[in-house]
């Protein structure tokens, strides 16, 4: 019976997790010709020169120093889509680590970015999406890469996907990280008094 006990409480201990909601500490859009939208509350990715609308790249930046070495059970990005182009098309796009600083008040041309291809997704839809980035998030969590945050871009010839920035207090992106929950002093008291 006690070893019955003892591992049904391991299966428990093994299934709680720690979740924190980041919100970004910066968002902004580029375009090729650059401009600063550091400030609206809208972000925008799209790649259709046709409709005047070239590569248009959209970025975000957490602070993760209280996580960092930490091992994350999982990442998701949230967006919170309010425009979508009325083709039904929806936008391919790939997530990429920015590779420079930046902040809100950037008016250049393209932050750059990494050659990996962390994630993609095809935005189809308008309301809550999440995306996981599990694998770019604990890449700089270890220290594997230097976090200058996260570069949304069209793959391919795609139209327009708008989405709240942080200016937007509701609909804010944000991060959910997932971290294994340890088990506190009492907890382990509890177990081994079941021996």
């Amino acid at each position: 019976m006690k070893y019955i006990t003892f591992v049904l409480l391991i299966i428990i201990g093994a299934g709680l997790s720690d979740t924190f909601d980041l919100l970004p500490i910066a968002d902004t859009y580029t375009l090729p010709s650059g401009g600063c939208f550091g400030n609206l509350d809208y972000l925008q990715i799209a790649n259709k020169p046709a409709s005047g609308h070239p590569d248009e790249r959209a970025m975000m930046l957490w602070d993760l120093s209280e996580h960092m070495g930490a091992t994350a059970i999982n990442v998701t990005l949230y967006i919170n889509i309010f425009f979508q182009c009325p083709s039904g098309a929806g936008t391919y796009t790939e997530f990429y680590n920015a590779t420079e600083s930046w902040n809100e008040s950037w008016s250049g041309t393209h932050v750059q970015h990494g050659t990996t291809s962390w994630q993609t997704y095809h935005y189809s839809t308008q309301g809550w999406v999440g995306v996981d980035v599990t694998d770019l998030v604990q890449a700089w969590l270890d220290g594997t890469i230097e976090n200058h945050g996260i570069v949304l871009q069209v793959a391919g010839v795609y139209p327009w996907t708008k989405f709240h920035s942080r200016e937007t207090s509701a609909n804010s992106p944000y991060l959910r990280l997932e971290f294994p929950q340890a088990l506190n002093p009492d907890t382990w008291g509890s177990i081994k008094e079941v021996f």
